[in-house]
């Protein structure tokens, strides 16, 4: 989808980093199959009886949730006929859906769905590893996204900044 904007228009912006073209899902993966190896190993006590039960429920709400604001993320990029992967040139600046609450709702729905998935299938330790997803995305990954969003759109982007959160 980057080819589709014209040189001048996509201006000077480097490659991305590897960190951000090795993509967020899978540095969630990597970090949760490490928790079930950790959990495995050095399992951490689990609650039981109804505790337990009500966590895997609230796991259950939670994961489908961040499922849910990711499709709905993915559609209206589809939608808007605009790319959804971070090493690629934007296209528009959405802002409609999800983004009116939060700059960044695909990777809050899949830290969302991590979280739930560890509550699900009683996976702590992956909730102790969970840390470093997080601080890819907030050093590396989106960084990296809003500059390219701010080269691209300006006061656009500086005002859409300024009026919604990175998060919540």
């Amino acid at each position: 989808m980057g080819s589709d904007i014209p040189a001048q228009l996509r201006g000077a912006h480097p490659p991305a980093p590897w960190l951000v073209r090795s993509t967020s899902p899978l540095h969630c993966v990597v970090a949760f199959a490490s928790g079930a190896v950790l959990q495995h190993l050095f399992g951490l006590p689990l609650p039981q009886g109804g505790v337990r039960e009500a966590l895997h429920v609230a796991g259950t709400v939670l994961a489908n949730a961040g499922l849910l604001l990711v499709l709905w993320s993915f559609a209206l990029f589809a939608r808007l006929r605009t790319t959804i992967l971070p090493g690629e040139a934007p296209t528009r600046l959405v802002r409609g859906g999800p983004y009116r609450w939060t700059r960044n709702p695909v990777y809050l729905g899949m830290l969302a769905s991590y979280a739930g998935l560890a509550l699900m299938y009683d996976v702590p330790w992956a909730l102790l590893t969970l840390p470093g997803p997080v601080w890819i995305l907030q050093r590396a990954i989106i960084p990296y996204e809003e500059s390219r969003l701010h080269a691209r759109f300006g006061r656009d982007y500086a005002a859409y900044r300024e009026a919604v959160r990175r998060w919540l």
